[in-house]
């Protein structure tokens, strides 16, 4: 039976690294575009949005992607979590350490190199007499890209490290596991998906404008709620994965009917966001657990995934600023993807990896989240 089912019951081996990591490029790649033409002419020249009339770049994509990945393995995080308060401790070390890492280097380097200001020690001084600190230690404490967007003003785009701001709605993702749990929706067979069903409604209201209308307010504390709706949607649809996993089953024609969906959604029929969290969700994890797929130690050298995430947007900018009239948004993509795997190296390396090793203070037995048949 188990050879029937969509997803492994032994969850690994699985090729999760590399897919994170190849989402992790996509990032990037989306980013080269926005960087090179800034965002009024990326609209038009990003393939993906062209392909798609506009519904969605491959950023966006790879970001929803990421949602749904997280929200499978943090489920199973939970569950193999003692107490509420082991499972939280796992959370904090695996984002909080590499994150204000890269928020602070992004500030101190990427920053002042951004002012146009560079080769003199005064100069650096009065940058960080300038800077708004306590704006920044809340955004770097509520896990936000740095406060200020004063930086590079002489670059197609502007902005220190923009691609920070989805780790805050990743982490709110996080925290709403235990109240779930307190709930009872992992003890009542189908609570969880009738919360995800409730979630996906109130998005696709919202992606036909009926509720909750776009706006691009920044609060301080809570970055921008409006993406909310959409997150919360994508990182159910991986939990529910997980949950029902003993009874989805693989099966080609639907893997095949799904990326047909998929398709036809992107390019003809404009409804990606309303197709994405099912048919993508179910391609995910049929590429994720395929039996013929093999790439279980393609991070054996590290999990460099997320540190690609948190420093390719102040390299890409860096490269722009010094050498703009040489690039294009392919080559700035080729570029900024190796020097960021390097920097992500030594992210996992000398940051994440050390504070990760503190996941092992736990006591007790882990409480197993009932598996649904």
């Amino acid at each position: 039976m188990s050879k029937s089912l969509l997803i492994s019951p032994k969850i690994f081996p699985n090729n999760f690294d590399f897919i994170r990591y190849f989402l992790a490029a996509s990032v990037i790649l989306c980013h080269s575009y926005v960087m090179y033409y800034g965002t009024v002419n990326f609209l038009t020249k990003e393939p993906f949005l062209v392909w798609s009339h506009g519904q969605i770049s491959i950023g966006s994509m790879a970001v929803d992607f990421f949602f749904i990945i997280s929200g499978f393995l943090i489920l199973k995080s939970f569950e193999s979590s003692c107490t509420t308060i082991n499972y939280l401790t796992k959370r904090i070390l695996r984002i909080y350490p590499g994150f204000i890492t890269a928020f602070t280097l992004s500030i101190l380097i990427a920053g002042f190199i951004g002012t146009g200001l560079l080769f003199d020690w005064m100069n650096y001084r009065q940058y960080l007499t300038n800077l708004h600190k306590r704006n920044e230690l809340i955004h770097l404490f509520t896990l936000q890209n740095p406060y200020q967007y004063s930086f590079f003003k002489t670059s197609p785009e502007k902005g220190l490290n923009l691609s920070l701001w989805t780790i805050q709605f990743e982490f709110a993702c996080y925290l709403l596991v235990p109240l779930f749990a307190l709930a009872g929706l992992f003890t009542k067979g189908w609570g969880l998906l009738l919360v995800f069903l409730c979630m996906y409604l109130v998005f696709t209201l919202q992606l036909n404008g009926y509720i909750f209308p776009y706006t691009d307010k920044q609060h301080l504390w809570f970055g921008n709620p409006f993406f909310l709706p959409r997150f919360i949607t994508y990182f159910l649809a991986g939990s529910c994965c997980y949950y029902y996993r003993s009874s989805i089953v693989r099966n080609n024609l639907i893997a095949a009917l799904a990326f047909f969906v998929i398709v036809i959604s992107f390019c003809w029929f404009k409804c990606i966001d309303e197709v994405l969290p099912f048919a993508g969700a179910y391609l995910l994890f049929f590429i994720a657990f395929h039996p013929r797929i093999s790439l279980g130690n393609f991070a054996r050298y590290g999990d460099f995934s997320y540190g690609v995430y948190l420093y390719a947007w102040p390299v890409q900018q860096v490269l722009v600023y010094f050498f703009y009239t040489s690039l294009n948004p392919w080559t700035l993509f080729f570029y900024a993807l190796c020097i960021t795997t390097i920097l992500a190296f030594c992210s996992w390396h000398l940051v994440e990896k050390p504070f990760l090793k503190l996941k092992k203070w736990k006591a007790g037995k882990p409480n197993p989240i009932p598996v649904v048949i």
